[in-house]
């Protein structure tokens, strides 16, 4: 039930995100963005955590397992997501993000030698029509007008990823505290965005509006400090294959939001919001098969 909860918060954060970074990229370009995301970030999980800081020995015991998790699954998704949001639409991107249960159960039983389960399979398959449906407004017909192009591979790529951060999180977080691998993962994906910056240089801060900088505030300290402790906590407790389904409910999640942000909620947001929610009890249903 923790578990349940820790996901399920996570990813109402996560959600959150999509309203959040829109504001944020209107003034900056996304790795400047990645940048102060994770900037703040990284500030928000030393003070919750101060008193527990990481010792240089412990660091360099898990040294292998923090960078492969931090600048692979973390720094890896984050970059090739937004570079695929160039070039890709938004429905084509979330389609492709929705994938990313297959992903991680397939990777899972690869790496971590995980069994594939009917009801995950089902469950998946049932999340997915209600991100779909959602996806595409209602309007099911819409699918046959959907393209692909380059961008939509880089968000593939994205999400395979996203899909080794799950499994790195379950196989590499076992001898170091979860607020400390969190800290250190973020860690990692900051120097790489602060690395790829002076390619593109920083914007003058003091031109930055109030609006930027409560955004930018909250998506680092709620969107990606809580929310990847609370998703990494998740994983710890019940593996990345059945965490991995709850990814579904960050659409619903952003589309929950969107009457904060002056967008309307529609019947086909609270229908496809169902077919989700059922969709992640299936997969968390017992099963011997």
């Amino acid at each position: 039930m923790r578990a349940i909860i820790y996901l399920a918060i996570a990813t109402i954060f996560l959600g959150l995100n999509f309203h959040l970074a829109k504001i944020v990229l209107k003034e900056v370009d996304f790795i400047e963005a990645g940048f102060w995301r994770f900037l703040f970030g990284v500030v928000a999980l030393v003070i919750l955590g101060f008193k527990n800081l990481p010792s240089i020995k412990k660091v360099q015991e898990n040294l292998k397992g923090i960078s492969f998790t931090g600048f692979i699954g973390l720094f890896g998704f984050n970059l090739f997501f937004f570079l695929g949001l160039m070039n890709s639409t938004a429905i084509n991107a979330a389609l492709i993000v929705s994938l990313n249960p297959v992903l991680t159960i397939l990777i899972s039983s690869k790496i971590l030698k995980t069994s594939i389960k009917k009801n995950q399979l089902a469950g998946i398959f049932i999340a997915l029509m209600g991100v779909t449906y959602l996806i595409l407004k209602g309007n099911i017909t819409s699918v046959n007008d959907i393209q692909f192009n380059f961008g939509d591979i880089l968000i593939l790529i994205a999400n395979i990823f996203f899909a080794l951060h799950h499994v790195c999180v379950k196989k590499y977080s076992t001898t170091i505290s979860n607020l400390n691998f969190t800290l250190l993962t973020s860690l990692c994906c900051f120097i790489g965005f602060a690395f790829l910056l002076p390619i593109t240089g920083m914007q003058n801060i003091l031109t930055h509006s109030y609006i930027f900088w409560m955004a930018v505030f909250s998506i680092g300290c709620l969107g990606t400090a809580l929310a990847y402790f609370l998703w990494q906590k998740g994983i710890q407790i019940i593996g990345a294959d059945k965490a991995s389904i709850y990814m579904n409910i960050i659409p619903l999640s952003a589309a929950m939001f969107s009457f904060l942000f002056n967008e309307t909620l529609h019947v086909y947001h609270l229908l496809g919001g169902l077919f989700i929610i059922v969709g992640v009890f299936v997969t968390n249903k017992p099963s011997t098969l």
